[in-house]
């Protein structure tokens, strides 16, 4: 996988430039394999450790110019990259960490729908026990409860539009690996 560029001597005895043959191997290598049995392998080095290669070659620029396989290795890199971030995500899912906001949203709203229901059922009774207690119409104590809810149903309403319009539009989950 290196060239002759990478060497220095020749036969047995030749010396491999280390960053250059680095460099090479990480250009020719096999994404596939790479992300299959190659993950271990490690193809950073720390510029302190190596020495620089002590002279460049015409196949040093070659090498430099984007082709069609580097883009290849990098598309497959991103859908890599792309499939484990949605398979993270559906794990998530999975787990209950990651909840589809509409399907919440519509929940909410049905069961916030059932209180308001019951609650406004509850005001007949109310006005009968008030009419009977205090010896007054039933209708017109059921009409002042009906506004008095009214008026109080208005300003909560405004209150949480008023709360909802500071919340932003999206929050960004971060999916870590939990330590189990």
């Amino acid at each position: 996988m290196i060239g002759k560029d990478a060497l220095e001597g020749q036969g047995r005895n030749a010396k491999v430039i280390v960053a250059r043959a680095v460099e090479q191997i990480k250009l020719k290598r096999n994404i596939g394999q790479a992300l299959g049995n190659g993950l271990s392998t490690r193809l950073d080095l720390d510029p302190e450790d190596q020495p620089e290669p002590p002279r460049s070659t015409p196949a040093d620029a070659d090498r430099l110019t984007p082709n069609v396989d580097n883009e290849l290795k990098q598309q497959r890199l991103e859908a890599e990259r792309r499939r484990n971030r949605l398979a993270a995500e559906d794990e998530a899912a999975r787990r209950g960490r990651l909840v589809d906001a509409t399907l919440v949203r519509a929940e909410m709203t049905k069961l916030a729908q059932a209180i308001e229901d019951e609650n406004a059922g509850m005001l007949t009774d109310f006005a009968s026990a008030v009419a009977a207690e205090f010896k007054l119409p039933q209708r017109d104590v059921l009409h002042l409860l009906r506004k008095v809810r009214a008026d109080k149903k208005a300003g909560a309403a405004d209150r949480a539009r008023r709360r909802a319009a500071s919340l932003p539009e999206f929050v960004e989950a971060i999916i870590e690996e939990d330590a189990a």
